[in-house]
This record gives structure tokens, sequence and C-alpha cells, in this order.
């Protein structure tokens, strides 16, 4: 008690609030620039929640002046003012709530430019493994149970990637799990050349050669679910899922999209995926897994390397094309975990759903991801 008397609180909670308050300043920024660190992302948290309780703790004392700064007229009975401070607050929070909420281009460029900075380095060996899970699980279905496990590679930074089954002669029998942007045609940024003459040879994001945001235009994509044509992203895939487009192209459209129980979030850390297979016959299936990140353009795949291709030479910026891995689980062996292994690419504009297997090629595009087991329950 002796203490706490010789304790100036007003001091007290001041100086507490600007610690904190530099604190979570210099976290934010540090999470914007750079990728995900649990350590930096625990000391934001954790004083952001000691930052919230001195905050209530000063309102409880001050409530009362506070009360005086919501009021339309400040000042004596004598002499009162028009508190034009209510207005302009309230009119600036909501304007950049509002604003922030419906991806307004030029804050929309700030989000962008924050990605930009975080992948603009490969990302460091993970010496602490941290795994997402997500149960995809059908309790309809008394097939075998299947557990994907991916560790995401250096160059794992905001893929699309689809993982489906199907039996060995290539017939298609269910997807696993896709990512939502291209189930739902969901592609909502639209990044546009600023000089069209610009050629890239090398991975835009990661090689350091260019700023993204002096060649690029951030915009969100205001076009119908119809008009997103991304046939360059898993050509593989979506062959085999045969969903097509009024123009030809293998793409869900607007009444045609995948359902939810499917479909998720992209992913950006490793993860177990849980799902179930129908009962089956078969005693051994395919699992396939294809994946693609834009901008990662390299001398073969340069931005100019199909100038005619009008997918390929358009606003998708696919440049190394799809890879695709594999694996044929035998469900009735006793053998649990079935590694894949990567067995070809797609087609560089999605004109068809092939396989190739020539990968001379390809670069960063091959260390994606670091390697993806199947295990059988």
């Amino acid at each position: 008690m002796y203490l706490l008397k010789k304790i100036n609180l007003r001091s007290f909670v001041s100086l507490t609030i600007f610690l904190s308050f530099m604190v979570i300043l210099v976290t934010s920024i540090l999470m914007f620039i750079q990728k995900h660190d649990t350590s930096i992302a625990l000391v934001h948290t954790i004083v952001g929640f000691g930052l919230l309780l001195i905050a209530f703790w000063h309102l409880k004392n001050n409530f009362n002046p506070l009360k005086q700064y919501f009021k339309w007229r400040i000042g004596t009975q004598k002499k009162r003012a028009v508190n034009i401070a209510l207005p302009i607050a309230v009119t600036l929070s909501v304007t950049l709530v509002l604003l922030s909420f419906n991806q307004f281009s030029p804050l929309l460029a700030v989000y962008e430019w924050g990605n930009t900075l975080r992948a603009t380095a490969k990302a460091k060996p993970e010496l602490k493994m941290t795994y997402e899970k997500v149960d995809k699980t059908n309790l309809e279905y008394k097939g075998p149970q299947l557990t994907i496990d991916l560790r995401k590679g250096p160059y794992f930074l905001w893929p699309q990637y689809a993982i489906w089954v199907e039996t060995l002669e290539g017939d298609f029998i269910r997807p696993i799990y896709v990512t939502s942007s291209l189930a739902k045609n969901d592609f909502t940024n639209k990044v546009t050349k600023k000089d069209k003459n610009i050629v890239f040879d090398s991975h835009v994001l990661l090689s350091g050669k260019v700023n993204p945001q002096a060649v690029f235009d951030f915009q969100e994509d205001k076009a119908t679910k119809d008009q997103r044509i991304r046939p360059d992203s898993l050509p593989v895939f979506l062959h085999q899922l045969g969903k097509k487009s009024a123009d030809g192209f293998y793409v869900p459209t607007e009444g045609d999209l995948l359902v939810d129980s499917y479909t998720g979030a992209t992913m950006l850390d490793n993860f177990l995926l849980n799902t179930r297979l129908k009962e089956t016959p078969l005693k051994k299936v395919r699992v396939r897994f294809e994946i693609n990140n834009s901008f990662d353009f390299n001398q073969y795949y340069s931005s100019d390397r199909f100038p005619d291709d009008p997918v390929y030479s358009g606003d998708g910026y696919s440049a190394q094309p799809s890879v695709i891995y594999e694996a044929i689980v035998d469900l009735q062996s006793e053998q649990k975990y079935f590694p894949m292994k990567l067995v070809g690419h797609g087609h560089h504009s999605g004109k068809d759903g092939e396989l190739y297997e020539d990968m001379d090629n390809f670069t960063t595009a091959l260390e994606l991801v670091d390697r993806i087991i199947v295990e059988v329950n």
C-alpha cells in the first residue's frame, strides 16, 4: 500500500500507454514488411492485450471528460461553442472503414505493397515447424481416411493448388481440396503492367530487379465470375474437373462452381488435411496435387516467351506452368505412408489437360513444396 501511494498513477498510466504503443508500432511494421514470425506476433498480441487493459482503466477514470467530447456543444453555460471535432472524427473513422471494406484502390495498393515486401526474400529454413490442420471429412463416407501432409518450400508464397483422386486409368473420382479463388472463380485482384513493353525474365517478387509497385497497378477486379478466366492456373485439374465456360475454357463459371465441402482458403503454412473417400472396390488410386504460383518468371518462361498466346501474355502472370505431384496409393496394403513425387507440369496457358514430363526449364517452381506425404488410415 505504501508503494502504491508513492506511485503517480497518472504518470504510470501515461508511460505504460506510450511504451506499449511504441512496441505495437514497431511490431506492426515488422509484421507488415516481413514473413510471419511467431515471437514478434506473440509480443504484438500480448502487449496489445496489456494496452487494452490499461486503456479501459484510463477510460474508466476519465469517463466524464470523455462524455463531453461526444456533445455537440462544449464549454460553459455562458460561453458554448460547436464541437466540430466530433463530426470530423466520426466522418474520418467511418470513411476509412468503408473505403477499406470496399477495397478502395489506393488502400488496396498499400495492402498489396505489404504482400510484396513480405515476399521479397526467399523464405528461411524453419527451425520450428508449425502446421495448419484442416478437416474436410464427410461423415457420410465410409471409405479409407486420408491425411495429406504438406511441408511448404521456400517459394511457397500465395499459390493456387488442388488435390484430387483418380483411378489408375486416369478417370476422375473426386476433388479433395481446391483453393477457393480457383473453385469459386473469385480472383478479386486485377494486376496490370504500367508499361506493356516491360519484359520479365526472373521472379518478379523475389529477384529484386524490379519494384512491383513501380511496374504494376493493383486494382479490384470488377469483372463477373464468367469473365474471370484463369485456365492456365491448374489446367490438369481443371480438365479433369470438366467444368467449361461458354468460351470453351476449362474453368468454373457462375452457375457451376465447386461445392464448399471441397474448397477452402489458400493455406499459406505447412498443413495437414484430413478427408475420407467413399467406399470403393478399388485396390489402388492415384492422388494428385497440382500447384501454381504467379509471377515466377525465369529465363525460359519469360513474359515474352509466347507473344501470340493471349492467355499466357494476359493478366494472369502464370509464368512457369503448374507442377504436378502424385502418389499411387494402395488402399489394401499394410503400408501407411505414400510420398508424392514430381511427375510433370501443365500447359503454359491451359489449352489442354495433358501432363508434360519435361522439367528442364523449371527453376523456382520446383521449390514451391518441400515434400508431400499421403497417409492412409
